[in-house]
């Protein structure tokens, strides 16, 4: 599925961009932004989650801890090993990714509670959420991008 295939690239270049930040300025705010680099990837990881597995009532594939620090709405915590909290983050990314390919192949996806996006796009399927997440992706990937040239790299 060519959707798989662009989630792929969007997380690999997520893991490029993050390659020479030192682990002080992973979890900066720059000036102007909300929240720093580490809670936009920890933030896709669970909105795919939610977006994906919550909205079509399955349990989520991560820990509800973990959900709740990265949710929509939520605000950086306090991080005091950010590169191993980076490590755990791309590590849990890798693990629902393993776990939506295989409930994609046994097609546990079937109701989806309908939802509109803060980008005003309603998402009304399971194939809708899938597509939606990359664009959700992408946007947070310029986020970092921006956060890093606001940092000086």
């Amino acid at each position: 599925m060519q959707v798989i295939t662009n989630h792929k690239a969007i997380r690999k270049n997520f893991e490029k961009a993050v390659e020479k930040v030192n682990e002080a300025d992973l979890v900066l705010i720059p000036a102007g932004f909300n929240n720093h680099i580490i809670w936009n990837i920890g933030h896709v990881i669970a909105t795919q989650n939610v977006l994906i597995y919550g909205m079509s009532g399955l349990d989520f594939t991560l820990p509800t801890d973990f959900i709740k620090r990265y949710k929509k709405g939520s605000f950086p915590a306090e991080i005091d090993q950010p590169k191993t909290e980076l490590e755990t983050i791309f590590e849990l990314g890798k693990i629902a990714d393993e776990q939506l390919g295989y409930d994609i192949k046994e097609m546990r996806f079937g109701d989806y509670q309908q939802y509109e996006t803060s980008f005003g796009i309603t998402l009304n399927s399971f194939n809708d959420a899938l597509q939606f997440n990359n664009i959700h992706e992408s946007l947070h990937l310029g986020y970092v991008m921006a956060m890093k040239r606001a940092l000086g790299y």
